[in-house]
């Protein structure tokens, strides 16, 4: 049976060496523990294509979760597991989108951490009762639908670009893309989002967090795998 791969960060190696010891107390997983969480790092785990991640963050703010999301969605198969002492509406949001993102506490066992790796790595979604009980009104934002649901990944990038004020001949520069084809982009998410203009397209982008995801993570540089 071929085993399967988890990936392991977060700045307290430490705490991540002890995960991958519980993990590697059978046959069944090849665990890599990597420390930091910044976006090249990201772009490195992608292309390393493991079955879940599994992130030790103490917080996980819009800036982090906004950057893991756009993750998922360059990763669609890869399971994420937030490891937190502290939940965020944000990562209550993120979890609600779809099925193989979870949610449980530093303070949780060995036998419930089991649990989650194996729920996830079946494709389901899993957040701790004792995450659930501590946020109630984040879970109900998490049932909000994503305005930016129906944009694909090129038209994000280029609405990531076009939040941070750049115009479209600077957008197909950073992109390597022609000026036309930009435009087009543009246009699609206007479309998409049901508004006639890029600065109503640039607030809505900035409310969903999205120009707070490193910029690294949207550059041609960064596509480099960092995971070997």
């Amino acid at each position: 049976m071929k085993k399967k791969k988890i990936i392991l960060a977060g700045e307290n190696r430490l705490f991540t060496d002890a995960l991958r010891v519980v993990l590697g107390s059978g046959d069944d997983f090849d665990a890599v523990v990597v420390k930091g969480t910044d976006a090249a790092l990201l772009c490195g785990i992608i292309a390393a294509k493991p079955d879940l991640f599994v992130l030790h963050e103490r917080y996980a703010g819009a800036a982090v979760v906004q950057t893991l999301r756009e993750a998922r969605r360059r990763a669609k198969d890869m399971g994420i597991l937030f490891v937190i002492k502290e939940s965020t509406p944000e990562l209550f949001s993120f979890a609600g989108e779809s099925a193989g993102v979870g949610i449980m506490p530093e303070s949780a066992d060995i036998a419930e951490f089991r649990e989650a790796v194996f729920s996830l790595l079946r494709g389901e979604r899993y957040i701790s009762r004792a995450v659930l009980s501590a946020s109630a009104p984040a879970e109900e934002r998490a049932r909000r639908e994503e305005p930016l649901s129906e944009v694909t990944q090129r038209e994000r990038e280029v609405l990531y670009w076009l939040a941070k004020g750049l115009t479209n001949r600077e957008i197909s520069k950073r992109m390597i893309l022609s000026e036309k084809t930009i435009k087009n982009h543009v246009s699609h998410i206007l479309k998409k989002l049901d508004i006639s203009d890029r600065t109503k397209a640039a607030a809505i982008a900035w409310e969903e967090g999205l120009p707070l995801v490193e910029e690294e993570f949207f550059s041609v540089s960064s596509l480099r795998a960092v995971i070997k």
